[in-house]
């Protein structure tokens, strides 16, 4: 297991200081340097000079504050993408880990790791959503500006999350991480049966090369494991997917070594999606990993959004690949593809996507009653 990340200064908002959650952040990190927040803009201002120094600063800069606006939102579908509907819960803004692909070192642009404590306010969100009695079960989860369990020794977030959600069955809450930073789930009472514990996986070359700071596959895995025992249902995203000479055989090995922990009919879906990146980001790319050879790939820009994307052909392969390998273990788990039109949904998966009717009105299992 890898070593849990900590930081050396941490930025805080007055008004959050006698919070409880606060409080006991603050405690578990003792060896920092303790700043007011009124000083992060001067410091953000300097670190915005040299953004690629910017990007590596924040793996060690905490900030707390305020959330203003909503923490509860839509996920940001490229244009031209048929979207899930997953409902995204910010509670933390930035990432330790340092992947090279991520779009997170462009699309924030600060030197710091932002942490929004009021849980409150998002159990206040959902609740006013769950209220509306939507046709079609909500999936939840805090994997979208950051790694869902990457910081939950430090925050603790995990354990009020699966409590909450717990006693909403009739929605789905996932978790989703790279770590092995799974001690506050294995120490929980009970796993409710509508929460969903979820890793990205790539094979070990890509993680090797690509993801620096992540643990281990075979790590992952181990992890997976123990969450599993635990009584929770699994999920896998193979997303970013490299194309590259011989990714069928890592690949391959990826779904076999899956199945040889995950037991079928636990995994309550995987997702698919290939290597992508918006054009912004390529400056990033050429001065942090200009020897990085996956990210070299024949990548073209593709309308509507523009993003960065292997052509269609090359990915409609993958996938048909990939679902055909996962059926052969799993024949009734859901997978769906992230980010993609319904042309490839029809091509890879032989499924057909309406505008409004995708995957989780009619596909995504229901949640369990309880």
């Amino acid at each position: 297991m890898t070593m849990l990340h900590s930081f050396d200064t941490l930025f805080l908002q007055p008004d959050l200081e006698n919070h409880p959650r606060t409080r006991a952040l603050i405690r578990r990190i003792p060896h920092r340097k303790l700043e007011s927040i009124d000083r992060l803009e001067e410091f953000s201002r300097k670190q915005r000079l040299d953004p690629s120094r910017s990007v590596i600063r924040a793996k060690y800069n905490l900030a707390l504050s305020p959330y203003r606006g909503r923490l509860v939102e839509a996920c940001p579908a490229s244009p031209g993408a048929r979207c899930c509907r997953y409902r995204v819960i910010n509670l933390v803004s930035g990432c330790p880990l340092d992947c090279s692909y991520c779009v997170l070192q462009g699309y924030l642009n600060r030197p710091t790791i932002h942490v929004f404590p009021d849980l409150e306010k998002v159990f206040r969100e959902v609740d006013a959503e769950l209220a509306d009695s939507p046709a079609h079960p909500l999936r939840y989860g805090t994997g979208e500006l950051s790694d869902s369990l990457a910081l939950d020794h430090l925050t603790g977030f995990s354990a009020e999350l699966v409590e909450f959600f717990g006693n909403r069955p009739r929605c789905w809450f996932e978790l989703k991480t790279k770590t092995v930073n799974v001690g506050n789930l294995l120490g929980l009472n009970k796993a409710p049966s509508n929460i969903v514990v979820s890793w990205s996986v790539n094979p070990q070359s890509v993680i090797d090369s690509e993801e620096a700071g992540a643990p281990a596959i075979a790590q992952r895995l181990a992890a997976a494991r123990l969450v599993q025992e635990k009584g929770f249902h699994l999920g896998f995203h193979f997303d970013p997917v490299f194309h590259f000479r011989g990714w069928e055989d890592h690949y391959r090995k990826l779904v076999e070594d899956i199945y040889a922990v995950a037991r079928p009919g636990n995994v309550a879906w995987i997702s698919l999606g290939c290597l992508r990146f918006s054009p912004w980001l390529m400056p990033y790319f050429h001065e942090r990993f200009s020897r990085h050879p996956l990210l070299a790939g024949e990548l073209h820009p593709v309308p509507p959004d523009g993003k960065y994307r292997y052509p269609q052909a090359v990915r409609i392969d993958i996938y048909r690949k990939l679902y055909r390998w996962i059926r052969d273990f799993d024949p009734e788990v859901y997978v769906y593809l992230c980010m993609e039109n319904a042309a490839a949904f029809r091509w890879a998966l032989g499924r057909e996507v309406g505008e409004d009717d995708l995957a989780v009105e009619r596909g995504f299992p229901a949640p369990p009653k309880m």
